[in-house]
This record gives structure tokens, C-alpha cells and sequence, in this order.
């Protein structure tokens, strides 16, 4: 069932409203999440002129970060709607972002990522209830798992010029570990027995990642964001936990010392 959190809303608000930044207005928010990243690459031709293109780490960056604001929103899904329709609304969110990619910038995902999601998307809609759950679920943890062990397969499928070691591996790759977190999120989420504990449990992943971004990668988003993030954590933490520990307390206590023994 939905939630009645109060930190909900602040997830919400990050991952809709905060990210929206980083797909509608990549090209800007790049340099910002991304430190002294080039954005062109000039040669210098006959008679001194330059002729200067998009370097290929900004296009892969701009590109990437596209997919996270995608990603954020597949993941929000599921703390604004229930059941099969918050599955297809979260499945819808990557479709438009693949769809973008296609007919704008003339871009194609990985075929399999594609054949997975058209998959996944069937057995939501045509098999029972509990299997299109669990589909939803495979299809996120083996593209998290893909994103994360295998990043440069994923990245060349889309952007062949791109060899390992490279600026645009390192920042495509940075990116992917986001993406993955978001289809961990989503996962868990669907997983979980209460929306509650799926938004507890995946601000504390959020959290793990940020937290290396920022002392690892010297990277990450805006200040303001971390801070409403950190916030929306302590709060899904504290509404699961301690402000709902009383009450199993109080009846452990009426049912006799040893069941408080065995609280304990």
C-alpha cells in the first residue's frame, strides 16, 4: 500500500523536481557535477583556423545524465502510484527516455536492454500479478548488476569511439553507478512488504553512494540536493523505526517479561 510518510515527499521532490535539471538541461548541469570536464575538441587546419567539435566525454556525460533524470523518475513511480500501474508508470519513464535517444539524438541503447524491457513489459501487462512483479524485479537487478560489473560493454554498445581508460569511460561509468542504484531502489522497493520500508531502505543505499561520490569522486549533485537527501533518509529511518517502536514495545511490556527479554 501507498504510504503515509511524511519523507515520502521529499523523495518525491528529489527525484522528480530535483532531476529534472539534469535530463532537460544536461549540457549546463554537466560542468557541474562534473568538474573541468572538456566540452569541445578543436583541431587547428590550414591558415590557423579552428574547427571545434562536442568532445566525446561531454557528449557521453550529457547523454548518461539524461538517464539518470529517467532513471529517477522509473524509481519515483513507486512512491507516487501502487501495484501494476506504478510498474508500467516506471516502465513508461525509461521507455521515453530510449525514445528520446532514438528520435532526437539519433542515439540506440543496447538492443538487449531494449529486448528486456519490451519482456518485461509484456509479462506486467498479459501474466499473473506476483510473476510481473517478480519480472520487474529480474530486469532491474540484472541491468544494476550489468551497469555496475560491466560498464564499457554498456557504453560502446552506444558510443563505439569510446575505449577503456578514457575520459568518457570514467564519467560514463560514474554515471552508471547512479543508474544502477536507481534500478536497486526500484527493485527493493517492489520487493519490500511496505512502500515505507522500500523508501527506508533505499534512501540508505542512496545514502553509501553519495557518500562515495563525494569523498571518492570529489563529484555529486548540488549541495542543496544532498542536504534534502540526507534529511528524506533520517526521516524514512525514523518513521519506520523509532517513531513506530513504542507501540510493539508497549505490547511486548503487557504481554510479560519474557517477551520483553526476547524484544531485546
Amino acid at each position: 500500500a501507498l504510504c503515509t510518510m511524511q519523507a515520502k515527499y521529499g523523495s518525491i521532490l528529489y527525484n522528480t523536481v530535483g532531476v529534472l535539471p539534469f535530463g532537460l538541461m544536461s549540457a549546463e548541469m554537466l560542468p557541474e557535477v562534473w568538474k573541468g570536464i572538456a566540452t569541445e575538441t578543436c583541431k587547428t587546419g590550414f591558415g590557423g583556423g579552428k574547427t571545434c567539435t562536442e568532445a566525446l566525454e561531454f557528449t557521453v556525460g550529457k547523454v548518461y545524465l539524461q538517464v539518470i533524470c529517467g532513471s529517477a523518475l522509473f524509481y519515483a513511480m513507486h512512491l507516487l502510484l501502487e501495484g501494476k500501474s506504478a510498474l508500467l508508470a516506471s516502465m513508461a519513464m525509461l521507455i521515453g527516455t530510449m525514445g528520446k535517444h532514438i528520435l532526437v539524438d539519433d542515439l540506440m541503447p543496447p538492443p538487449p536492454v531494449m529486448a528486456m524491457v519490451a519482456l518485461t513489459v509484456a509479462l506486467i501487462l498479459l501474466a499473473p500479478a506476483a510473476w510481473g512483479r517478480r519480472a520487474y524485479i529480474g530486469f532491474c537487478v540484472v541491468n544494476a548488476a550489468t551497469f555496475l560489473l560491466d560498464p564499457l560493454t554498456v557504453i560502446t554498445d552506444s558510443f563505439p569511439a569510446v575505449e577503456a581508460g578514457s575520459p568518457a569511460a570514467e564519467i560514463g561509468t560514474f554515471e552508471f553507478e547512479v543508474v544502477a542504484l536507481y534500478f536497486l531502489c526500484a527493485a527493493v522497493t517492489v520487493a519490500s512488504p511496505s512502500q515505507a520500508y522500500g523508501l527506508a531502505y533505499s534512501c540508505q543505499m542512496g545514502c553509501a553512494l553519495l557518500l562515495k561520490h563525494i569523498l571518492v569522486n570529489k563529484s555529486g549533485p548540488p549541495a542543496p540536493m544532498v542536504a534534502l537527501y540526507a534529511v528524506t533518509s533520517m526521516g524514512a529511518w525514523y518513521e519506520v523505526g523509532w517513531a513506530d517502536f513504542p507501540k510493539p514495545l508497549e505490547e511486548a511490556m503487557q504481554a510479560g517479561a519474557i517477551v520483553l527479554h526476547g524484544l531485546i
